[in-house]
């Protein structure tokens, strides 16, 4: 298998295969660190062990030493059995100063132990202590050596050695080791699965997310539970308002072509029947071309509003609403109107800023156009942040409030005043969960005030 091939692999694991070797390597490489760390704890208690039985037996030695003409010797009965038992495993002799062997014990007679002869620089009262491995387990053996100043002996330094084979103590260490794999493999398995059965636990909101996404792409279900971990609600609500937003998407789509579709057969029925007469009206022509023109605007204008999505910036309404009116005191230079602002701090919505461009330009666009020489803007932050656009205009009729405020209403089927931007600015602000109303001002002309969370 290639590294990528195996890199693809890896990448489409699941995430509970993925937590699960994670979890499984993490532990299997903590057990393995703790088993070292045992085995060698218990190693080393185990050589403690013999190298304190080995001290015994030299001081059981030393006390049963004898003097003697030439110096010392050793009775039959040497208080410890197996040093008179050939084989038997405990071997010990004594050296003299310049590390000749002076004694050696029946055990040690009959056997190949070899007692360490570069002992001669081990001081009296000093102990030194050694492990000879060999690859022949029986061969192995733990020396012990002892130096003391005898008085016997002419006050002359004498070394007892003794030593023991290792398969005793080795055979204590593998059982510990087979006792330690065992008991580390049940701890393993026994984890595996409480890991297995935690994880998939763990994991079940986000698998029961996953069939609620798949029932919803196969149209059997229109939102996602609301029942979910903390973790996930976000992301719940998140999804859920991506698929709103697409809803309602689609929905602006397919009204805005029904009104487009329904808004030009008038000026296509007079175009076709003036076409007919030889005799045409030029300038009918050109205003049902105009008229075309500014239905097809209109409502290419309300299919491109965004709406709110999931993730949207803050956007600076003050700022915003100052680039409008500096773009439309130059339109409207020649009416010289008399615009006021009143905002006495920043104020933040979050959305997208072409929607908010929109929905306000419309609105302030249509107070520049019917006002007689006074617009007042006023902006405020509350529980909601509203934003008040006046004019000293015509306004517009109580009765016909609602109808302009309707999906559809025509500049041509209402009365001049009322513009063809409002239909759509309240939609939008209803899409960002909004209010748009129409209100008499104190100026004389249309108070229309828009509300957003």
């Amino acid at each position: 298998m290639s590294s990528g091939t195996f890199k693809s692999s890896v990448r489409r694991l699941g995430l509970q295969w993925r937590l699960s070797i994670i979890t499984i390597a993490v532990l299997g490489l903590f057990l393995s660190l703790a088993g070292l760390v045992l085995d060698r704890s218990f190693r080393t208690s185990i050589m403690t062990g013999a190298q304190e039985q080995l001290q015994l037996v030299t001081y059981a030695l030393m006390g049963v030493v004898q003097e003697a003409e030439d110096g010392i010797s050793f009775p039959i009965d040497l208080g410890e059995p197996r040093l008179s038992q050939p084989e038997s495993g405990l071997y010990a002799a004594v050296s003299a100063a310049d590390g000749i062997l002076i004694w050696r014990s029946p055990s040690a007679r009959t056997s190949e132990v070899t007692m360490p002869r570069g002992a001669t620089d081990l001081l009296p009262g000093q102990w030194r202590f050694e492990v000879k491995d060999r690859p022949d387990p029986g061969k192995a053996h733990a020396y012990l050596t002892y130096a003391v100043i005898w008085e016997a002996a002419g006050e002359s330094v004498l070394r007892f050695h003794v030593a023991a084979d290792l398969a005793p103590f080795q055979s204590q260490i593998n059982s510990f080791r087979r006792s330690l794999i065992i008991g580390l493999a049940i701890v393993v398995l026994l984890f595996m699965a409480v890991q297995l059965w935690a994880i998939r636990w763990g994991l079940k909101p986000v698998r029961r997310m996953a069939r609620e996404v798949e029932q919803m792409e196969s149209g059997r279900r229109e939102k996602l539970g609301d029942i979910y971990p903390s973790e996930l609600t976000g992301l719940a609500a998140n999804l859920d308002r991506f698929i709103d937003h697409e809803k309602r998407s689609r929905s602006r789509y397919r009204n805005a072509m029904d009104d487009l579709a329904h808004s030009l057969k008038t000026p296509l029925a007079v175009i076709r029947n003036a076409l007919a007469d030889n005799n045409f009206d030029r300038r009918l022509l050109e205003e049902q071309v105009d008229r075309m023109d500014t239905t097809v605007g209109h409502q290419l204008s309300r299919a491109s509003i965004t709406g709110p999505v999931v993730v949207g910036q803050s956007v600076e309404l003050r700022g915003l609403i100052e680039r409008l009116l500096r773009a439309l005191a130059k339109a409207y230079q020649h009416k010289a109107v008399d615009v006021e602002l009143r905002a006495e701090r920043p104020v933040e919505v979050r959305g997208d800023e072409r929607d908010l461009m929109e929905l306000l330009g419309n609105l302030v666009e249509n107070a520049f156009k019917y006002t007689h020489s006074k617009v007042l803007i006023s902006l405020t932050e509350e529980s909601v942040v509203r934003v008040a656009i006046e004019d000293d205009g015509p306004g517009i009729p109580a009765s016909l409030r609602e109808r302009v405020l309707k999906r559809g209403a025509r500049a041509d089927t209402v009365q001049p005043g009322q513009g063809i931007g409002l239909s759509a600015a309240l939609e939008l602000a209803s899409m960002y969960s909004g209010a748009l109303r129409i209100e008499d001002s104190q100026l004389g002309g249309a108070r229309v005030v828009v509300e957003l969370p």
